[in-house]
């Protein structure tokens, strides 16, 4: 069961990003149904087991001796998850017209306006905020499985390489349309970013979110084999030989292909913020190296400056090459003043500041933002704004600042926790991996700040995978 369930898991983050990015409908029930089928199964096999690990369940796939270690997620991490789910439940639930217009006046304004009698519901929408619900039910399931089924070091490289492997496609398949002037996802022609590349995500900067995710975590792969770069002082040339004809440290070099690709994807889909996380998040990940490796021994402050190193040739690299394919002219064009306001998105953010005001504590209702934005749009535009781009103020528009910010405390809280904890690691599996994971969540979080990348549904799995890959990461012992 727990290999089948493994499978599973790989094959789900291969196809999230396929059908444009998981946006479609039929795509998002495909992956609610297996997601809560696969709950299911994991539910039935551990009634059957009477609430005992077996031996065989806690330890790794065969052929590797880790003995993975407990990791407890803080109490209040739980808490203020469980208060999301609960309070966004709440907003659905039929509730009497003086309560509504307790809680919020102005959805009770709004209801009375259109004719509504009887019970009423905080949100404005009450099957949308249903459907959004449902999905961030299956995002942290989806999540909850991959930190169970995920256990193990070989498991994780696996779980690594498929995202990779996505990733990877999606960066040639890109480059290949951008540069054959097709512009086309799987057939259907995309007449809206012809001057960029998009893999098979329909919006240039949802591409270059995801790619920005995959990017760091596969550089994080190649640190967690930097132990085969290390090459020891005084070897003959002949053992140089032997060693540089390894077959292992040729794989490990040939992983460094990888982000590459991926990189010079990033350049191309011309995403202004895809393109400034690309900065941000190597340069978090040299700083979080060295200050932990000045708080390390001698052996862990070699090791912290080979990680440098790696890190600052993968960044020289894509850089070179996508300067020498002649990326510049399309991009810099991208950060011209008079192309970012007139975008208009300020005023967007003013609007959605606005919203919240007016539905400060439990906001609109997750997915009505589409419904509630034309109320507090002032410039006349018909342009319909399904989305805030911006996904903290939309959350907080649409969940209120008590749902909206547990969610927000839970997602920052346990990025400093697994932050934290990773400094204490001095495994260089452990350590590769998890800054990899924490590197890429930190590049879409600040990437959110102008976009929505986490209202698209494999970019939010990914986020969560993510986090999952670095706790049950954490939990391995030292080698």
């Amino acid at each position: 069961m727990n290999t089948f369930i493994f499978c599973v898991l790989c094959a789900i983050i291969l196809f999230l990003p396929l059908p444009y990015g998981s946006v479609e409908p039929w795509s998002i029930f495909i992956f609610e149904a297996i997601t809560l089928a696969l709950f299911g199964i994991h539910l039935v096999g551990e009634f059957a087991r009477r609430g005992v690990r077996t031996n065989e369940d806690d330890l790794p796939i065969s052929g590797s001796n880790d003995h993975p270690r407990d990791i407890n997620t803080p109490l209040i991490l739980k808490i203020l998850l469980a208060l999301f789910f609960a309070l966004t439940l709440i907003q659905i639930l039929p509730l009497p017209p003086s309560v509504i217009k307790l809680l919020s006046p102005n959805a009770f304004e709004i209801f009375r306006g259109t004719g509504q009698k009887g019970w009423l519901t905080l949100s404005l929408s009450p099957h949308l905020t249903a459907y959004e619900l449902l999905k961030y039910i299956c995002y942290f399931l989806f999540g909850y499985l991959v930190f169970r089924y995920v256990r193990s070091r070989p498991q994780i490289e696996i779980f690594v390489w498929v995202m990779m492997a996505g990733a990877v496609f999606q960066s040639l398949y890109g480059l290949a349309e951008f540069f054959g002037g097709t512009h086309r996802i799987f057939g259907w022609k995309n007449v809206y970013y012809y001057d960029s590349a998009f893999g098979t995500f329909v919006n240039r900067n949802h591409f270059a979110g995801f790619l920005e995710m995959t990017l760091l975590i596969s550089i994080g792969c190649l640190l967690a084999k930097a132990d085969f770069f290390a090459l020891k002082k005084g070897l003959s040339i002949r053992d140089k030989i032997l060693w540089f004809s390894h077959e292992r440290l040729q794989k490990t070099i040939l992983f460094g292909i990888a982000p590459v690709i991926i990189g010079i994807g990033l350049f191309f889909s011309r995403s202004r913020g895809g393109v400034f996380n690309f900065f941000v998040s190597i340069l978090f990940m040299i700083t979080a190296i060295s200050w932990t490796g000045k708080r390390g021994h001698i052996s862990g402050t070699v090791r912290d400056q080979r990680s440098r190193t790696i890190i600052r040739t993968i960044f020289v690299i894509v850089v070179s090459v996508a300067l020498l394919i002649g990326v510049s002219p399309l991009l810099l064009e991208r950060f011209s003043p008079d192309l970012v306001r007139g975008e208009g998105r300020p005023v967007v953010y003013e609007n959605t500041i606005e919203m919240m005001g007016q539905f400060p504590l439990f906001g609109t209702g997750p997915g009505t933002y589409v419904y509630a934005y034309p109320k507090y749009e002032k410039t006349g535009t018909s342009r319909l704004m399904d989305h805030a781009h911006n996904d903290y103020l939309e959350l907080l528009a649409e969940s209120g600042a008590i749902a909206g910010g547990c969610l927000l405390l839970s997602v920052f809280g346990t990025l400093i926790v697994l932050l934290g904890r990773w400094t204490k690691r001095r495994d260089y599996f452990v350590r590769g991996i998890t800054i990899g994971c924490l590197a890429g969540i930190v590049a879409i979080l600040v990437h959110s700040v102008g976009d929505f990348n986490l209202r698209i549904p494999a970019n939010a799995i990914y986020f969560i995978s993510l986090f999952a890959l670095a706790m049950t990461t954490l939990q391995l012992k030292n080698r």
